[in-house]
């Protein structure tokens, strides 16, 4: 006998199992959504970003002026190194061959050109490393201990005493002095000094308190340079 097979009698739309007269739910869908993207991390703003002049350990005019000749690049306390910096170039003032107000003339003038400099060039330096007064940035220390050290080169100007003669011992006493000063001054901001890193914007911003230290700093240090001075005169100092 020949075996009939009878199809499946079900409507297209209806599924085993289903009502009869239930349509299927549809197995087709739309178009696949592509998985969403990540978001994106937030930016480290205090990183240093890249710069087209950034290449190096000094690329550019803007970053070796503003880290002082690579002095900022110093692994700790890079504002001290710049100070350091500072009081080396001040050494060799004050064996010059010029009288006292064109020493301490050419002292002013040089700290008039740091300044200008240093101020366009610390601009540059925050916009290319995206961080405000960024640490690498020590031509500031540079400018202000420059002030802080007219006294001094005024003293050794005078020739009373010489810094080679008997005497001299107190000269690079008050060398040091100066130096110590200044960095108390630039990093405890005191009134004047904070209330300046706090009122500029960008390079005259990152100036402003260093210079205004440095100011202090100078007035501080005319006293005992003025007394080093009168015990000289006095014959009070002896080798």
């Amino acid at each position: 006998m020949r075996r009939v097979v009878i199809g499946d009698l079900r409507k297209p739309d209806e599924t085993p199992g289903s009502p009869a007269g239930e349509p299927a739910a549809s197995l087709e869908t739309g178009p696949e959504t592509p998985p969403a993207a990540p978001p994106e991390a937030p930016r480290d703003h205090g990183a240093a970003e890249p710069h087209p002049g950034a290449s190096g350990a000094l690329g550019g005019p803007a970053l070796w002026i503003g880290t002082a000749g690579g002095l900022g690049y110093a692994p700790i306390a890079p504002g001290t190194f710049g100070s350091a910096g500072a009081v080396a170039f001040f050494l060799v003032f004050p064996w010059l061959g010029l009288s006292l107000p064109s020493r301490v003339g050419l002292l002013l003038a040089v700290i008039a050109l740091v300044t200008v400099l240093g101020s366009w060039a610390a601009g540059r330096c925050e916009e290319a490393w995206g961080r405000k007064d960024d640490g690498r940035i020590v031509i500031d220390e540079v400018a202000g201990q420059l002030i802080t050290l007219i006294p001094v080169l005024g003293l050794a100007a005078s020739g009373v005493p010489d810094p080679l003669a008997a005497g001299s011992r107190f000269w690079w006493l008050l060398v040091v002095t100066a130096f110590v000063v200044f960095r108390g001054l630039d990093i405890w901001k005191p009134g004047p000094v904070g209330w300046a890193e706090r009122s500029f914007e960008g390079g005259l911003g990152v100036m402003a308190d260093d210079l205004v230290a440095g100011v202090i700093g100078g007035l501080l240090m005319t006293l005992p340079c003025y007394a080093l001075l009168i015990a000289s005169l006095s014959g009070a100092l002896v080798p």
